[in-house]
């Protein structure tokens, strides 16, 4: 089989080092870029990461380019995509965070649904930050292969991805709340995590290379 070729979204997002390092420990090639490449076919996955608030995100990838690219160009092709935190968040539909009038932020909408701020309670301090638990939904699914039931994974966040379509949640953990852990849209071969795999040790490794594995659909 073709060795996986990856092309990751910088966007000025924050967290890029750590995922070509977890690349790098794969021994699986990734590139960079600011801007969307003006031919694509030599790529085969596609990984969008980020920190931050989901206005800033989408503006970032509004300005760059990436909005438009991503559903004409590399959706179309019916390759996998993978949103990771931040990178998650903006494939919903619309986000409600970092704008000062208090409006949503319309997102990618490559999975329907919006992110909102976790509601825990007083004694949960946000961001939440450290390892969780992850429950796999639908742990038949080719990106949960050879999961633990439980297995703790590495987050930091305090918004959370509420998906119009139940189906489109794939695994859940909770803070507080319950929240998705894992979301997907198999038709588009579409894919976000909350946690950082990259960050994530043994398991986080396990997820990546699940991604990596899957095929055009």
């Amino acid at each position: 089989m073709t060795s996986p070729r990856v092309l990751i979204v910088e966007a000025g997002l924050g967290n890029i080092g750590s995922v070509v390092a977890a690349l790098d420990r794969l021994g699986v090639a990734g590139e960079r870029l600011s801007t969307p490449p003006e031919q694509s076919e030599a790529y085969t996955h596609l990984l969008l990461p980020g920190v931050g608030s989901f206005a800033t995100g989408m503006e970032a990838l509004v300005r760059l380019g990436w909005q438009n690219w991503l559903h004409e160009e590399w959706i179309r092709s019916g390759r996998p995509l993978l949103g990771i935190c931040l990178g998650m968040q903006l494939l919903a539909t619309q986000g409600w965070e970092g704008r000062e009038d208090g409006a949503s932020t319309p997102g990618l909408d490559l999975i329907a649904g919006e992110v909102s701020r976790l509601e825990v309670g007083p004694d949960l301090p946000l961001p939440h930050v450290g390892w969780n638990a992850v429950e796999w939904l639908q742990p038949q699914l080719p990106l949960a292969a050879g999961f633990p039931p439980g297995g703790d994974l590495y987050f930091v966040h305090s918004y959370g991805f509420r998906c119009a379509d139940p189906s489109t949640c794939l695994a859940c953990s909770e803070y507080g709340t319950r929240f998705s852990a894992v979301v997907g849209n198999s038709s588009t071969n579409t894919w976000g995590m909350q946690f950082h795999p990259e960050k994530s040790q043994k398991l986080g490794r396990r997820l990546l290379e699940n991604f990596l594995a899957l095929t055009p659909c």
